[in-house]
C-alpha cells in the first residue's frame, strides 16, 4: 500500500463523516491524487490518502456513531496549512470548482494566502512565499 519511507515526518489525519465523499471534493477542488482508499464492508471509506503535488501527503478517515466535524461543533478546530507555489491558480482552480474561497491576503512575511473552508468544516490555509 502506502511507502512510509518516503512520506514527511508529520501527516495530518483529517476524520470526517464521510471520508468518500472528503476525497471527492479535495481532488476535484484542490488537485490532490489518490494514494489510497481503503473500504469497509458496506463501502464507505474506513482510510484514505492523498497526494499534494509539492510532495506533502493528508490522511483521512470516517467515524461511525456519533463523530461530529467542526461543521457541528460550530466551527473550524483546525487548519491544514500547505505551502504552494502558484497560489493565484491554486485559488482560481478551487473558485472554479465551486469552493468559496477567501481573497488573497498578503503577511508581513512576504507571503500570500488564501483560506477556503471544506464542507465538513476542516479549514485549510494555502500559502505562497514570495
Amino acid at each position: 500500500m502506502a511507502d512510509y519511507e518516503a512520506d514527511p515526518q508529520v501527516v495530518p489525519y483529517l476524520l470526517y463523516e464521510d471520508a468518500g465523499a472528503a476525497m471527492e471534493w479535495l481532488i476535484a477542488v484542490f488537485g490532490f491524487t489518490e494514494r489510497a482508499r481503503d473500504r469497509q464492508g458496506d463501502g464507505t471509506v474506513r482510510h484514505g490518502e492523498l497526494l499534494l503535488d509539492n510532495g506533502g501527503v493528508i490522511m483521512l478517515g470516517s467515524l461511525g456513531g456519533g463523530f461530529r466535524g467542526p461543521a457541528k461543533l460550530g466551527g473550524v478546530t483546525q487548519l491544514q496549512c500547505i505551502t504552494i507555489t502558484d497560489l493565484m491558480a491554486h485559488r482560481e482552480r478551487a473558485q472554479a470548482a465551486g469552493a468559496e474561497v477567501s481573497e488573497v491576503s498578503m503577511r508581513a512575511n512576504r507571503a500570500r494566502s488564501y483560506t477556503v473552508d471544506d464542507p465538513e468544516g476542516h479549514r485549510w490555509y494555502f500559502s505562497e512565499p514570495l
